[in-house]
């Protein structure tokens, strides 16, 4: 009689839960914000002097950003900033997300956008139903780099910090992603970063995170 030594049990993929962030990750966002500064810059040439403030802060909250940019006049830019423009999913997110859905991750949404913003967009795109939890910049008394959204959501989704990866675009998301002691990956298929930030694993395209969650699985 022949033995057959029983298969070895097939690994646990390190992760249960994969959050992500909003603007220059699922989707992109930036022309929007590029037609709010070019009208700002129509209306008030002068303003020009705050533009480089403006684009450094990307990922943190848009009240902060103009704000530092042109100190005091929030109450006259912040509506410019507020016309829904809908966004464009990156190419491959869709069919990332689904492949992770479909392996039994919990998904969620964590941004600095306000969440009426987040949910119209998400809505918008299809995106919405694909994520148990979604975080937005009205959920938190302290917006990223704090890690209290990521808290939020992992609280809502079950799932400790060491069984979740965070994938955002910027070095907030990363610090964020860490102060939460969460595993942080930066996405930079919108925006490319120096390849010398060894802060961070970088991906430049979105089917790599199926392909690090589950190293075995074969990409789709």
């Amino acid at each position: 009689m022949v033995l057959i030594a029983p298969s070895p049990p097939h690994p646990r993929p390190a992760f249960d839960a994969v959050i992500w962030d909003y603007d220059g990750t699922l989707v992109a966002t930036r022309s929007a914000d590029e037609s709010a500064v070019d009208t700002l810059l129509r209306q008030n040439a002068s303003a020009a002097e705050g533009t480089a403030i403006f684009w450094a802060t990307e990922g943190k909250p848009i009240e902060e950003r103009i704000d530092r940019a042109w100190p005091g006049q929030l109450e006259q830019i912040l509506p410019l900033f507020a016309n829904n423009v809908k966004p464009v999913p990156f190419r491959g997110v869709i069919s990332v997300l689904d492949g992770l859905h479909r392996r039994g991750y919990a998904l969620a949404v964590v941004s600095s956008r306000r969440r009426r913003t987040l949910e119209w967009g998400l809505d918008a795109t299809g995106l919405r139903r694909r994520f148990e939890v979604l975080i937005g910049l009205d959920d938190v008394d302290e917006p990223k780099p704090s890690p209290e959204g990521l808290l939020k959501a992992l609280h809502g989704l079950c799932v400790p910090p060491t069984r979740a990866v965070y994938v955002g675009d910027s070095e907030v998301d990363m610090l964020a992603g860490r102060r939460a002691g969460m595993t942080a990956w930066r996405a930079t298929w919108a925006r490319g970063v120096e390849r010398n930030d060894t802060n961070a694993r970088l991906l430049e395209r979105p089917r790599e995170v199926l392909a690090l969650v589950e190293p075995e699985v074969e990409r789709d």
